[in-house]
């Protein structure tokens, strides 16, 4: 293959596609940004029901602390007096 035969098809790879190929190459970046977008909504609805969890947890952790909290008072007390 002459020399001239092999940098032709390497410029080819990297020029920019033809006026036809461009549909094509649109859809693909298209398609791509699409599988990106609902793997990041899906990242983000796991996010938001970790953040529920965790406010379900410290709403309950809060309750019951103030339920306690005259418990736990009298507890710091008697031990600030040994």
């Amino acid at each position: 293959m002459p020399k001239s035969a092999v940098v032709g098809r390497a410029s080819r790879r990297h020029a920019r596609p033809r006026p036809a190929e461009f549909p094509n190459v649109i859809e693909g970046h298209i398609a791509e940004i699409c599988r990106d977008l609902g793997v990041e909504a899906k990242r983000i609805r796991q996010l938001q029901e970790q953040a529920d969890e965790l406010r379900k947890v410290i709403r309950q952790w809060a309750g019951r602390t103030e339920a306690h909290s005259g418990r736990h008072q009298l507890v710091v007390e008697d031990d600030a007096k040994q």
